[in-house]
């Protein structure tokens, strides 16, 4: 909650600063459709987002949300290979590379429209709909000892691999043949402040919640217990525009 409350006093202050930039305000008829492409930062990693939304009526707007998360466990720690330069660097303990495609749908309210002179426009909003997880399994060179040390490739087994004879991390394409689908759900809700000083074009701030739920539990670290829901907080920078024709 702390978290949130700060990120909303930043989105006021960038948009009052907007705002004194701007001379005024292009205030136009309503524009229909709005477009726009977002970058994450997430509690647990990052992402990148489209949404697509049709005006319904002036404070309301339903939207499509579309988005790819790069999920990683807030506990992996990064080792090297003290005796060895040349072998790649590896997250001990880490099983699979996760991450989340979502296909949202839902809705965009308007709070506080923006004043003609300029300024920032609140809109809160909540989405809801699929989440594919994807885990890609982790891959790392070992040192066999019972062959003369030759170096082996092997997927990650925590009960087999550890820091005695894990040589460094492999080639991240490996997995690729062996991925892992979790399927879910995916809820989101949270709050957008619009800047732009044109209406054809949108810039903004936002921050919110992401909760996912998933029908096969996910397990990144291997000695963490599975998790059959993800909690998330995010903040994100967007832009994009707003336009009547769809050609």
């Amino acid at each position: 909650m702390k978290f949130l409350v700060s990120i909303i006093l930043v989105l006021v202050f960038f948009g009052n600063v907007y705002s004194q930039q701007a001379d005024r305000i292009i205030k136009k008829p309503i524009l229909k459709y709005e477009s726009s492409f977002g970058i994450n930062l997430n509690s647990d990693g990052w992402g990148i987002n489209y949404k697509y939304g049709k005006t319904k009526t002036f404070t309301n707007k339903k939207t499509w949300d579309i988005g790819l998360l790069f999920i990683r466990d807030t506990k992996q720690y990064r080792y090297y290979n003290p005796y060895d330069n040349s072998a790649k660097s590896f997250f001990y303990g880490k099983m699979i590379g996760f991450y989340s495609l979502q296909i949202l749908r839902g809705r965009q309210k308007i709070i506080s429209e923006k004043p003609y002179w300029g300024g920032v426009e609140f809109r809160y909003f909540y989405f809801g709909g699929l989440n594919v997880g994807i885990g890609n399994p982790v891959y790392v060179y070992v040192v066999d000892y019972d062959n003369g040390g030759i170096l082996k490739l092997e997927k990650y087994d925590p009960q087999k691999h550890d820091l005695d004879n894990i040589w460094g991390r492999g080639p991240y394409v490996k997995g690729f043949s062996n991925l892992e689908l979790h399927p879910g759900l995916s809820f989101k809700f949270g709050l957008n402040a619009e800047f732009g000083t044109y209406q054809e074009s949108t810039k903004a701030f936002e921050a919110g919640v992401i909760v996912d739920g998933y029908a096969v539990p996910v397990q990144i670290m291997g000695f963490n217990t599975p998790k059959y829901v993800m909690f998330r907080l995010y903040v994100a920078y967007r832009f994009g525009k707003r336009f009547n024709s769809t050609r």
